[in-house]
């Protein structure tokens, strides 16, 4: 943007030059055409250059007229081609943006894509580790209460009888 802002001032000046230039033609056209009708007689004409008289003065007005009539028309042809130059180099310059932003698009959409990816695989790696924890821990405490279950007896508790018969059939 501030490439194309730069290249419009710098070429400002020459637009307004040639813009004067152009006037300045058609100032000269005008004064011919003036000079070219005070001489004019009134006489038979043809496209306002009279038949009898001094045809030679006349025609070399008129031929000066039509010099610059050509001068005037190379001139806004010319001004033509700059505007219509500078107009496709514009737009190469935002194709060529264009194309440069796509591309950084779609590297920022490749770099997303293997963050996400990435942070799967570590959420998965997580779960991983979360999982093997709890089936350690259950495991660890089902051998711990198998394990005090056998140590341990929970026997029900002798019953000491004094009463001697009870005693000796056992």
């Amino acid at each position: 943007m501030k490439a194309i802002l730069f290249t419009w001032l710098l070429l400002l000046p020459l637009q307004i030059f040639a813009q004067g230039s152009i006037d300045q033609l058609m100032q000269e056209r005008l004064h011919l055409i003036q000079n070219l009708q005070s001489e004019k007689t009134q006489k038979a004409t043809i496209f306002g250059v009279s038949l009898e008289g001094r045809p030679t003065s006349e025609y070399q007005l008129a031929m000066r007229i039509l010099e610059k009539d050509n001068a005037i028309i190379q001139k806004l042809q010319l001004q033509d081609r700059i505007d219509q130059s500078a107009v496709i180099s514009e737009n190469e310059n935002y194709k060529t943006i264009t194309l440069s932003q796509e591309q950084d698009i779609q590297k920022l959409k490749n770099a997303l894509a293997q963050k996400g990816y990435e942070v799967r695989a570590s959420q998965l790696e997580k779960r991983k580790f979360e999982l093997a924890s709890l089936i350690f821990f259950v495991g660890t405490m089902i051998f711990g209460w198998l394990f005090v279950k056998e140590r341990v007896a929970f026997e029900m508790p002798k019953i000491v009888n004094f009463i001697p018969i009870l005693t000796e059939k056992k």
